[in-house]
C-alpha cells in the first residue's frame, strides 16, 4: 500500500496562528544576500485574518508533513500585507534590522568579534553565532550608517570573506564558508531528486520535495553509480502552490561542489 504525505504549513502573524490555509508561498534566501524574504497568500474563508498585518509584526512559518512535527522555515517580520478575498503578506527575516538600524560611533583598536557583538546588541536575534576572530580593527568610524554598511566595511578592512545572515530559527551568523561540517541531508538520484542541472563554475541546481534546508549547510548527493559527493548550499528557494509549478511543496537548492 502506498502512503501519500501531504505538506502542512503553519503561519504565525503577530499573535495569530493558523494552519492549513496557505494557497501560495515562496521563501528565498541566499548566502550573498543578508536578508531572506517570504511571500504568502493565505486563504481567509474562515475569517482567520480579519485585519491587515502591520509592518513589523512577528512572522513565523513552519512546515513539514501532516501528522508529523513541523519545523521552522522562516522567522522574521511583516513588511506589508493586502487583505481582500485572500490575505497576501510580504516579510523579511530578522536581518531586516541590519538595514533599519543606523549607528553613529567609532570603534578603535577593538577585536572584530567584539565589534560585531556590540553592533548587534539590543537586536532581536534568537542567538549570535559569531566567528571567534581576534583580529584588531584599527578604526571603524560610523556616521549614521546601517549595520549592514558597518559589517561590510569590517569585512573589507580585515579582508574577510565572511557572510552575515539569519537562519530559519532567527539565529544570526557571521562566518566563513564551512566545508568541513557534516551533511545535513543526503539525496540520491533515481530516488528523491526531481531536478538536477549543471551550472557554470562547478555549481548545480537541485530540486527535491519540501525540506527545511537553508543556505550555508552541506548536503551530499549519491549518483546513479552509488558514489557520494558533498555540496555547499549557496541559495535556497522553498515554494508551495503556483510558484511550485503544480508540483506541491518543493525545495530548490543552488549548490557548489566541494572537492
Amino acid at each position: 500500500m502506498t502512503t501519500w504525505n501531504a505538506p502542512e504549513i503553519e503561519v504565525t502573524i503577530g499573535e495569530r496562528t493558523a494552519i492549513g490555509n496557505v494557497i501560495e508561498m515562496e521563501v528565498a534566501a541566499a548566502r550573498n544576500q543578508p536578508v531572506a524574504s517570504v511571500y504568502l497568500e493565505l486563504s481567509n474563508i474562515r475569517f482567520e485574518w480579519q485585519d491587515d498585518a502591520n509592518d513589523g509584526d512577528v512572522l513565523i512559518v513552519k512546515w513539514g508533513w501532516r501528522g508529523q512535527d513541523l519545523v521552522p522555515l522562516f522567522t522574521g517580520t511583516v513588511l506589508r500585507s493586502h487583505l481582500r478575498e485572500t490575505m497576501q503578506v510580504w516579510g523579511l527575516c530578522l536581518c531586516r534590522s541590519l538595514m533599519d538600524t543606523r549607528v553613529t560611533r567609532t570603534y578603535q583598536n577593538e577585536e572584530a568579534k567584539a565589534v560585531v557583538r556590540h553592533l548587534l546588541s539590543g537586536l532581536n536575534f534568537a542567538s549570535l553565532d559569531i566567528d571567534d576572530r581576534v583580529d584588531l580593527i584599527d578604526k571603524l568610524p560610523l556616521q549614521d550608517n546601517t549595520i549592514i554598511d558597518a559589517l561590510d566595511w569590517l569585512n573589507r578592512r580585515l579582508m574577510l570573506n565572511h557572510a552575515f545572515w539569519c537562519d530559519a530559527q532567527g539565529n544570526f551568523h557571521w562566518d566563513s564558508r564551512d566545508f568541513d561540517q557534516e551533511p545535513a541531508f543526503t539525496f540520491t538520484h533515481s530516488q528523491d531528486i526531481s531536478e538536477w542541472k549543471a551550472l557554470p563554475g562547478k555549481r548545480f541546481l537541485l530540486g527535491v520535495t519540501a525540506l527545511p534546508v537553508w543556505h550555508s549547510e552541506m548536503i551530499s548527493v549519491v549518483d546513479r553509480e552509488g558514489k557520494s559527493k558533498k555540496y555547499f548550499v549557496e541559495q535556497v528557494r522553498h515554494t508551495v502552490g503556483r510558484n511550485s509549478e503544480g508540483e506541491g511543496a518543493r525545495s530548490r537548492l543552488w549548490l557548489l561542489e566541494v572537492e
